[in-house]
């Protein structure tokens, strides 16, 4: 069983405005806070003999009152995709909220 990690472990601050854990940014934009969760989705009907086609895509999330609301937002939305596409999907930059 793994060990609980608090949230200040998992997301740096960078700046007033900004906070990111990988590939994923909590930002503040127009009065809210929105969460942009960038990734690699698998072209999954490509033939078994061809190489993979990867897709660069990014989610943006929100708005949201507080930052804490689009952290949380965007860790679901990394869980969902993982469990919904399983080996067809990649974060980049090592996201630690897997």
């Amino acid at each position: 069983m793994s060990r609980h990690v608090p949230r200040h472990e998992r997301w740096s601050k960078q700046g007033p405005n900004e906070y990111r854990s990988g590939s994923v940014v909590v930002r503040y934009d127009k009065g809210a806070w929105w969460a942009l969760v960038a990734y690699r989705q698998r072209d999954e009907h490509t033939p078994l003999d061809a190489p993979p086609v990867w897709h660069e895509q990014t989610d943006r999330l929100g708005p949201f009152r507080r930052p804490r609301n689009a952290m949380m937002a965007a860790e679901e939305r990394i869980l969902l995709l993982g469990r919904r596409h399983g080996d067809n999907v990649r974060f980049e930059g090592g996201t630690s909220l897997l």
